[in-house]
Formats: structure tokens, sequence, C-alpha cells
């Protein structure tokens, strides 16, 4: 992204703020506001650099763990609460969040030197249960850091 363009920062700063926090509400306005054409922004929102420059800083202030972390407590705290009608639509989304719903693909790595296929069914039964040991861990640390 072209750094000296003060414009195109001030589109990406813009496009990474939440929707009802912007100023100005719409791109037609903020167009004004840069002396640009709705087009304009556009064309930059669909150039490679301004795209890595967006996804990068959208990573840093929308993806963030902390406000990750604090979309999970919201969404158990409401998947939790009987009294509210988004109760059920709450508690399929942290569940899915949490990979609680659907279990994960298992990706089988062999380092006997031997094809999972040739594998004995005592040798496969180990494996598997050392994966299920490490990912039943994995999920119990996940909900003890949503506890704190």
């Amino acid at each position: 992204m072209k750094q000296s363009d003060w414009r195109r920062q001030r589109l990406l700063d813009w496009l990474c703020t939440i929707g009802e926090d912007r100023v100005p509400k719409t791109q037609k306005e903020l167009a004004e506001e840069l002396g640009v054409t709705v087009p304009t922004l556009s064309h930059w929102k669909a150039e490679p650099d301004f795209l890595a420059a967006w996804e990068t800083q959208y990573r840093k202030t929308v993806g963030s763990p902390e406000k990750a972390h604090a979309v999970l407590a919201a969404l158990h705290e409401t998947a939790t609460d009987r009294t509210d009608p988004r109760q059920v639509q709450a508690a399929r989304a942290f569940l899915e969040a949490t990979d609680a719903i659907k279990p994960k693909r298992v990706d089988v790595t062999v380092t006997q030197g031997k094809a999972a296929a040739q594998l004995t069914d005592e040798e496969l039964f180990a494996m598997l249960a050392d994966r299920a040991t490490e990912e039943l861990s994995n999920r119990l640390e996940n909900r003890e850091d949503l506890r704190e």
C-alpha cells in the first residue's frame, strides 16, 4: 500500500472500525471527506497491497485474542441464560467456536515407516487413543481459560 497516501490509511482505519462506530457512517460520506469518488475507494480496496494491509490491520484490531475471548464470554453468558430468546443460537455459536459440536479431522502421521494401512489394530488403537487424550486435554484447557 502506498504508505504516503493518508487517504488510503484513513479508508483502512474506517474499514477496520465496527460499522456502528464508523464516522462517517457511509462510504459515500467517507469519499466526500477524502475528496475522492466511491469508485476510487472501490479501486483502492481491490489493490493487492491494500488488501494485504487491510488483512493485517483487521487481524490486529478485530481478531485479537482479547476480543475473541470477550466474544466467547458473551456467547457463553447468552447461551446459559434460559430467559434469553437467543439462547439456542448463542449456544450453537459457542459450541462451534470451541469445536465442541463437530469432531476435528484427525491427521495421522506414521513415524514407524509404515503406511496407516499396514499398522496392526493395536498400533492404530494406541495412536488414536494418544490423539484422543491430547484433544480432550486441549478442550478441558480451553474450558478452564473461559472460566477465568
